[in-house]
């Protein structure tokens, strides 16, 4: 039973010492701020915890982070704590074990997979017999690999799946042909052009509609599941093998564009030579991080705007699905250095490659990260996200701007909290937002 139900209504007036409306509830009137900062702790949890599964997958050591979610768990407990600067510490802590988490995640990838290096594949193009894979699960994407491998079969990504192109152990295999569609939120529609079978190995999954013609054709796998979906058991492909092989070429993709991916931050670090020497010399002005989760509505285009309104001098590190809202723009690269000015981090779990590229930027330049001209700008809509912004908080770093609209489980008194220690900004008008973040005015 969660505080609100406790206090904010204060049907159980003899629990928690909640007298009847009017009366003094001593504790209990702090509870709309602490029982927020607990949903937002457990909104961290979920986003800890999927990236702690796929780790646990390659056989990653996580005790670490384990432990952090046993504590967090037990401090959320009824009648624990009241003390609004120990829920703000524990959702520092839970932002540390998700920086940590997402290094434990991307080692494993690496060291598993290969570093990504960057490649350019084609987007919206299909043909044969085909398998549509959405989600993060590498370690899944691999064993459907080997499975699928001189059977006649053609494995497309979707979503967050993109970046698999650029892994050398995933992209060996030439049966992986390219990425089909946008942002998990296009699943229905999608789904319903694609002729194909279908597997979701994570999250989002969007539950189809009663007279949906994909239902037959969709697998989950793992935790995912729908009512009328088939499971896929112990990673065996079989049945969605021999289904794809009985169903018809897939036909109706015959698009030309193509997408750019696999802008790891271990490859990136690679360049930081040419990357400081283009800073030093005046001809990168600004870095730009325009992440995180995308979210249905026309609220996500701002981040759009903004991308191809930077500069020419600018480079944009992004990451997640949000990227869907920009990554078909050839932006080019930087003047008379070769350098791209977009670079694909990866998943949303990459995200803490941003993190290491501007610390060696400031390493390197003798600075503190606070000083670095980087501006981050980011879209949040599920678990993941919150748990990207408190690892960015766990490590200082202010004058974040996130939107399109704010955190219902954030109140008033919670946002006011994060503006006065972290200067954090809700995105207004994409113009006005990056004129600020050009110049550097003080909000």
């Amino acid at each position: 039973m969660s505080l609100n139900m406790l206090c904010d209504q204060c049907s159980m007036s003899a629990i928690n010492g909640c007298g009847s409306k009017g009366q003094d509830i001593g504790t209990c009137g702090k509870d709309a701020n602490l029982a927020k900062l607990q949903d937002i702790m457990i909104y961290g949890l979920k986003g800890l915890s999927a990236y702690r599964t796929h780790a646990n997958e390659f056989g990653a050591n996580t005790k670490e982070v384990d432990d952090v979610i046993a504590q967090t768990l037990y401090f959320t407990l009824t009648n624990v704590n009241f003390n609004f600067d120990d829920h703000i510490a524990q959702l520092m802590k839970i932002g540390s074990a998700g920086v940590r988490m997402m290094d434990i995640l991307s080692d494993a990838h690496t060291s598993h997979l290969g570093v990504p290096t960057p490649v350019q594949i084609s987007q919206n193009r299909a043909e044969g017999k085909a398998i549509l894979v959405s989600g993060h699960n590498l370690d899944m994407f691999l064993e459907l690999l080997k499975q699928t491998e001189g059977k006649g079969i053609n494995v497309y990504t979707h979503s967050e799946m993109l970046p698999a192109h650029a892994y050398p152990e995933l992209k060996k295999y030439p049966h992986l042909k390219g990425n089909i569609g946008k942002s998990w939120f296009d699943q229905t529609k999608l789904f319903e052009e694609w002729g194909g079978t279908i597997i979701v190995n994570t999250n989002c999954i969007v539950p189809p509609k009663s007279n949906s013609t994909y239902i037959d054709r969709l697998y989950t796998y793992d935790i995912v599941g729908i009512k009328e979906g088939k499971k896929i058991q112990n990673n065996d492909f079989s049945e969605v093998i021999a289904q794809t092989l009985a169903l018809p070429d897939v036909t109706g993709f015959d698009s030309e564009e193509t997408l750019v991916t696999g802008h790891h931050y271990k490859t990136i670090l690679g360049l930081a030579p040419q990357i400081l020497e283009a800073v030093q010399a005046g001809k990168i002005s600004q870095f730009f991080v325009i992440a995180g989760c995308d979210a249905p509505g026309s609220g996500g285009e701002y981040y759009r705007k903004m991308a191809e309104s930077l500069p020419n001098d600018c480079v944009i590190l992004t990451s997640s699905c949000g990227k869907f809202r920009f990554n078909d723009i050839d932006f080019g690269t930087v003047a008379d250095t070769g350098i791209p000015r977009y670079l694909d981090l990866g998943q949303c779990n990459d995200s803490n490659g941003a993190v290491h590229i501007a610390l060696a930027l400031a390493g390197a330049l003798g600075v503190t990260v606070h000083d670095l001209p980087v501006s981050i700008v980011l879209s949040w809509m599920e678990q993941k996200a919150v748990l990207i912004l408190l690892g960015l908080f766990s490590l200082g770093i202010k004058n974040i701007y996130l939107g399109p609209k704010p955190p219902q489980f954030v109140t008033d008194d919670i946002f006011a909290f994060l503006q006065e220690n972290f200067n954090l900004h809700l995105t207004d008008d994409a113009a006005s937002d990056v004129e600020k973040l050009l110049l550097k005015k003080p909000a």
